[in-house]
């Protein structure tokens, strides 16, 4: 009996002994990365794979992510690691450094990993103290693996001078061969499988681990251009609500978009679903200073505070694209719902509904831009000589009799509104040569 239960145990990591899983990370590297790497290393180290290969095609990404996942590579994978490259640069580079074997497809490339960052005026290097830090953590990444640090160094530092591959103004990439030949790669192979058989993985079932729906929800969000487009539509469309009646389309593509904003945030972070609140909070706080507070006040500067902070929690160095994008997006679905509902209570509270007017009693007086007032009744506040004002409930108008003298307080008729001229006339009789003794 105990046999037959280790048999039963034990079957499933036979059934793994076979097989090779390979990890694609292509596109920008960021948390959504590093949360989809860590959970295929655990699953390899409880599964018991041959092997576990990183497949990049990566221009990059945040240096965070990046440092992560080199950890989980270095230190928490239980099984051999092999990195096969078809593009490595910049954050992309120092992750195939990582592993225990680097390979090199036809037409791949490996370095340029200069540290830069993002500012509001645009895109800058970093100080020597950050590039210095990284320039030690390729170089410790390159001797822990048994590759060259000098040309570790080499993609991160223009300084550092390599003879007979660069100069000390040339940041370093490699192409395939020279990858080999400066002792970053072990490798060029034709294809995965002429990489695996080059490290003694020949003839192994490859089986390629691709993303869920979780994880796929996080990459987006982790792209500038992406995230900001969920923020936009989730905040715009629950914005257009408030202005229309009843719950339509726009409510629910604000609501759909902020919950996959949320979803992603979460799956790409474990501390994403708290960062979200903060944003959800700042986002009420705004809604109260728009419609219950007139003003700016405390609850506006709180709410920005508590969306830039979440922003700031959830993307880290990428936040300032992402709230430049927000901006941008921003702006032009405002300009394009104004457009498109010229009418309507959103693009009242953007537009100037008011002119000068200047009455014989003198002053200066405000009315509503032209409406439907035909039929209508209301008070004239000034003499009508024929032009004055009148006031209809509780908006004032610049108005003109046809042509008789009516007198201040009496009660009169709206008859035709031709653009801004509204033509009225008394029913009370309170006309000329009547309204004074």
């Amino acid at each position: 009996m105990a046999l037959l239960v280790a048999l039963i145990l034990c079957a499933p990591a036979v059934a793994a002994t076979n097989e090779v899983w390979v990890v694609p990370i292509d596109g920008e590297i960021s948390a959504a990365t590093t949360a989809f790497v860590r959970n295929r290393v655990n699953q390899a180290n409880e599964d018991q794979p041959l092997a576990l290969v990183l497949y990049l095609d990566t221009p990059g990404g945040a240096v965070a992510a990046m440092q992560d996942i080199v950890g989980i590579v270095l230190h928490d994978a239980r099984v051999p690691t092999i990195a096969v490259v078809q593009n490595a640069f910049s954050a992309g580079a120092l992750v195939a450094m990582s592993a225990e074997h680097l390979a090199m497809l036809p037409g791949s490339s490996i370095g340029a990993a200069l540290p830069i960052l993002s500012t509001p005026t645009g895109i800058q290097t970093v100080d020597e103290k950050f590039s210095s830090a990284l320039r030690g953590e390729f170089r410790s990444v390159a001797e822990a693996r048994g590759r060259n640090p000098v040309v570790a160094e080499g993609m991160v530092d223009p300084k550092v001078e390599v003879p007979g591959l660069s100069t000390a103004t040339e940041l370093i990439t490699l192409t395939a061969r020279q990858a080999v030949e400066y002792g970053i790669a072990d490798a060029e192979a034709a294809t995965l499988d002429a990489a695996l058989a080059a490290f003694g993985f020949a003839g192994a079932r490859v089986v390629r681990l691709e993303p869920g729906l979780a994880e796929r929800l996080a990459a987006l969000l982790a792209r500038p251009l992406g995230a900001a487009a969920l923020i936009v539509l989730g905040v715009g469309g629950l914005l257009i609500e408030a202005f229309t009646p009843g719950f339509g389309i726009p409510g629910a593509i604000g609501l759909i978009a902020l919950a996959v904003f949320a979803a992603a945030a979460y799956f790409a972070d474990p501390l994403g679903l708290f960062d979200v609140a903060i944003l959800v909070v700042g986002i009420v706080l705004l809604a109260v200073e728009v419609f219950l507070l007139p003003g700016f006040g405390v609850a506006g500067v709180l709410g920005l505070a508590a969306i830039v902070i979440a922003l700031v929690r959830i993307f880290e160095e990428g936040t300032i694209p992402v709230l430049g994008y927000t901006v941008l997006f921003g702006g032009v679905l405002l300009g394009v719902l104004l457009w498109l509902l010229p009418n309507s209570r959103l693009a009242a509270a953007f537009r100037l509904t008011t002119r000068v007017a200047t009455p014989d009693g003198g002053g200066l007086e405000f009315r509503s831009e032209s409406r439907d007032l035909v039929g209508q009744t209301g008070v004239a506040m000034s003499d009508l000589r024929p032009a004055g004002v009148a006031r209809f409930g509780q908006e004032r108008v610049d108005v003109v009799s046809e042509g008789e003298f009516v007198n201040a307080g009496a009660t009169i008729k709206v008859l035709r509104v031709e653009g801004n001229r509204v033509t009225v006339r008394a029913v009370d009789g309170r006309s000329a040569g009547q309204g004074e003794e």
